[in-house]
């Protein structure tokens, strides 16, 4: 009896403990939820909290729950709740199936590349470009000039939508033979020309693989390719720091440009669409989520996992 008696109370305190680690470990019940966010000047966050309906942090961490965590770029994010069961945070779509996250159901609705394109996804931002109003080398203008036009190509588009950029495609989209000659920049031997290219971290992926592919089409230019967050795409090509050291012939914004970067038309332009996903731990048991739940989230009335409905 005695010995049935010490194996009972064994087990019954192996089956505390057990719940216990089940808890911890699982990312959800009864743990604090640990919020990560993008820096002020991120593309990423201003579609974030616009979309769910707190543009007041937009570039402003006061209406941020204390104890938030932030964050430099989309790869910061992912590395850091990859690494936090408990964290939850957001990223670019095009970022989402190498990430090793777990991307939410938002609003009912899974973020998608059709979910985009259907209007059915609402978590939505442009991925917009701009160049600079003057040039030191005529040479520098009319490759990025042809660098955005190939990006409406049927390999460019090609190219954007394998590294999880989204856009319509249409049987009449030309391919860049049949455009190149607009663009006599790219019959030339361009080895000695080196253009400077940076702004959003989110359009990474995407515009490596095309500034790669494009240089051989476009006589062997050489690029510097520094992102850096979107609030430098117009600082660095028409504002401050046009002249600086970081100075860009092209750049990318993850969100519209503001008032106080006004542009000419001919000057910025949308490359294609992303979404931007709420994202989790992949050992997190909650597997969707609401704009409303996620306001509450980052405002701090909601604290737990088991008040995520």
């Amino acid at each position: 009896m005695k010995i049935k008696r010490v194996f009972g109370m064994v087990a019954a305190a192996l089956a505390v403990v057990g719940g216990v680690i089940g808890l911890s470990s699982c990312g959800s019940n009864d743990e604090v939820i640990k919020i990560y966010t993008r820096d002020t000047t991120s593309g990423t966050r201003d579609g974030f909290f616009t979309g769910i309906g707190l543009s007041s942090a937009k570039e402003d961490n006061t209406p941020l729950k204390k104890g938030y965590i932030e964050v430099d770029s989309n790869g910061d994010m992912i590395s850091a709740i990859k690494n936090d069961e408990n964290g939850i945070g957001y990223i670019s779509l095009s970022s989402l199936e190498d990430s090793g996250l777990k991307g939410l159901v938002y609003e009912g609705v899974e973020p998608t590349e059709a979910n985009v394109l259907n209007s059915s996804y609402k978590l939505t931002r442009n991925f917009n470009y701009c160049i600079r109003e003057s040039y030191e080398n005529e040479k520098n203008k009319e490759i990025c000039l042809a660098f955005i036009a190939y990006t409406s190509t049927v390999e460019g588009k090609a190219t954007i939508k394998d590294k999880g950029g989204i856009l319509e495609t249409s049987s009449l989209d030309k391919s860049w033979n049949e455009i190149k000659t607009d663009y006599s920049i790219s019959s030339l031997d361009n080895s000695n020309v080196t253009i400077n290219v940076g702004g959003s971290t989110s359009v990474k992926s995407i515009v490596s693989a095309l500034l790669l592919e494009f240089s051989s089409m476009c006589g062997n230019f050489k690029y510097n390719y520094n992102p850096t967050g979107s609030g430098d795409a117009y600082k660095r090509t028409n504002g401050s720091e046009k002249n600086g050291t970081n100075a860009c012939d092209l750049a990318f914004a993850s969100r519209e440009f503001k008032s106080d970067e006004a542009m000419a038309e001919s000057l910025k332009g949308r490359m294609c669409i992303d979404a931007i996903v709420p994202v989790v731990n992949k050992k997190n048991e909650v597997s969707k989520i609401t704009a409303d739940a996620l306001k509450s989230i980052y405002t701090g009335e909601i604290s737990k996992w088991k008040e995520v409905k």
